[in-house]
């Protein structure tokens, strides 16, 4: 029988890295792209920012903080399971 190419992560890890995922999704990638084209109907994405107060490009920092951290998370959990499973 072939060996599995991704590492056996159980139930819990499976959630969390979703979670943190979406997350990194949600208020990193959509909150860059509400900044580049100025869609109202993702304005969510961007309210955690606002009190920062930012304008120019520096507003783009925040957003892209949490969606690299949340996706050095992820990657994190999944390292972690793929050294525990072999």
């Amino acid at each position: 029988m072939a060996d599995p190419t991704e590492p056996a992560t159980t139930a819990w890890q499976r959630f969390l890295i979703n979670v943190i995922g979406l997350a990194g999704i949600v208020y990193g990638g959509l909150a860059i792209v509400y900044y580049l084209l100025g869609f109202d109907a993702i304005s969510f994405a961007a309210a955690p920012y606002r009190w920062l107060q930012l304008e120019g490009l520096v507003r783009y920092v925040p957003p892209l903080i949490v969606f690299v951290v949340c996706f050095v998370v992820v990657w994190a959990i999944e390292q972690h399971a793929a050294r525990r499973s072999g």
